[in-house]
């Protein structure tokens, strides 16, 4: 599960994202690959009468209109304009991390929080970005600051639940993903994560309601319906577990895990040229994904069954 980052700013002023901006996550991209910046991009004309607050705004229509590269090109040209413009920095932040850049991202929201040290969601995306290139130490310290200059900021408290979990604290991320959920009551993302946390303490059946709350939320979560369908198969539910799996993988086609857990349940379930078929679609997956441990599990399974 991704962090979630907020969204553009719009002009000196609107520095602070509202609770509404706030909520759109990176992390409802999850089914999409990030989109790669070109290493040759295409001509973007930067027009040379414009001053930096204008080019700030004409990045912003190029990011509505979904063209990351001339965003990336347009911000650089209202930095060269006027470098202390903070929300040049911050917008081309988030557009480096829309485009999978991560490091340029990283810098940029720097120069932003360098440039206004309140900058609330700023820290809270760049928390976010270090926790996606893998850094929760660093993540951590910077979400803890974002919480410090905004308490309401619902999306810091999520972030810093995320990557709380990532250094095994799990108490710590259930104290700040249920402030999260306070504060934003209806985000399917940190419900689930709630029930996954809650599911490590072993409190399956809590975690079966959290699984199901999210997808009230989200039907089309197809994690939530993963691991709702494990929980249920963990509980002895297998025919509920097989149900819950086949929703799973209607809305994420090549979901590895969810096939080789598929296979599991219908082994149980009696249904063993189901369950091969299941293990040969895992495996391939697994094989796709580059996971040859997965890959061998589930080929070791289709012998199994083929000779019995």
């Amino acid at each position: 599960m991704k962090p979630v980052l907020g969204v553009f700013a719009s002009g000196l002023s609107v520095l602070v994202v509202s609770a509404y901006c706030a909520d759109i996550a990176i992390a409802q991209l999850r089914q999409k690959p990030p989109q790669k910046i070109p290493p040759q991009p295409q001509q973007i004309v930067v027009p040379p009468n414009e001053n930096a607050d204008q080019l700030l705004e004409r990045g912003n229509a190029y990011v509505r209109l979904g063209n990351l590269e001339g965003a990336v090109v347009i911000f650089r040209a209202a930095i060269k304009k006027n470098p202390e413009l903070t929300a040049a920095h911050y917008n081309l932040g988030l557009a480096y991390v829309q485009a999978g850049r991560l490091k340029e991202a990283i810098y940029s929201f720097q120069r932003a929080t360098r440039l206004d040290p309140k900058f609330a969601i700023a820290y809270s995306n760049l928390g976010a970005a270090q926790l996606q290139s893998g850094d929760a130490t660093q993540a951590i310290s910077n979400l803890q600051k974002a919480v410090r200059l905004d308490p309401n900021l619902s999306v810091a408290y999520y972030n810093l639940g995320l990557a709380l979990k990532e250094k095994k604290d799990v108490n710590g991320a259930i104290t700040n993903l249920n402030q999260a959920l306070k504060l934003n009551p209806q985000s399917p993302e940190t419900i689930y994560n709630l029930g996954l946390l809650i599911q490590t303490q072993g409190d399956i059946q809590k975690s079966i309601a959290y699984y199901a709350k999210a997808l009230q939320l989200n039907p089309e979560y197809a994690e939530a319906y993963y691991n709702l369908g494990a929980a249920l198969l963990i509980q002895g539910q297998t025919e509920s577990a097989i149900g819950q799996l086949g929703n799973a993988l209607k809305f994420r086609k090549e979901y590895a895990e969810a096939f080789y857990t598929l296979g599991v349940a219908q082994v149980r379930a009696g249904k063993k040229q189901d369950a091969i078929q299941s293990f040969i679609q895992a495996q391939a997956y697994f094989n796709q994904q580059k996971n040859p441990q997965w890959a061998q599990l589930s080929d070791r399974q289709i012998q199994k069954l083929r000779s019995n």
